[in-house]
């Protein structure tokens, strides 16, 4: 007897949901928070937002990916979902590196905790962008095509 992962996470966490989302982006979220750090101790005098951007958007089309793959679906092509996906992540780079510039200015010394929750508040903004705008969502949809004909 063979389980299918996806199949049985699918079951139990729905595509498109923030749930699916968080997992992913926890996934992401790691991979950028830990470049970040390492970014701010390797080149302490650089503006935080300038290195927050650099990471924010290296890790952009990765993240992409994922979501594809894991949070939402391949209903919509890559040709469509690609450059779609773009501003969001150029939206999301510079309002969440606007907010990590003031969050510094304001509390330089809790910085890289409030990174953490930069991160938190801007990841439900670009699961809401995603799910309505690049992957135009559906469960519904979802559902359907999930389900053969019988």
């Amino acid at each position: 007897m063979t389980i299918d992962a996806m199949a049985w996470l699918d079951e139990r966490v729905p595509r498109g949901s923030l749930i699916r989302f968080s997992i992913a982006g926890g996934f992401n979220s790691l991979i950028f928070y830990l470049t970040w750090i390492v970014l701010l101790a390797t080149f302490a005098g650089i503006d935080v937002r300038l290195l927050w951007g650099a990471c924010w958007g290296a890790t952009g089309v990765f993240a992409h990916y994922v979501h594809r793959w894991f949070t939402f679906d391949d209903r919509k092509p890559v040709s469509w979902t690609l450059p779609t996906a773009v501003p969001v992540y150029i939206i999301s780079l510079g309002g969440s590196s606007l907010t990590i510039g003031w969050l510094d200015n304001l509390f330089s010394e809790d910085v890289r905790l409030l990174g953490v929750v930069n991160l938190l508040v801007w990841g439900v903004i670009v699961w809401l962008m995603l799910r309505v705008l690049v992957f135009q969502y559906s469960p519904t949809e979802h559902a359907s095509r999930a389900r053969p004909e019988e």
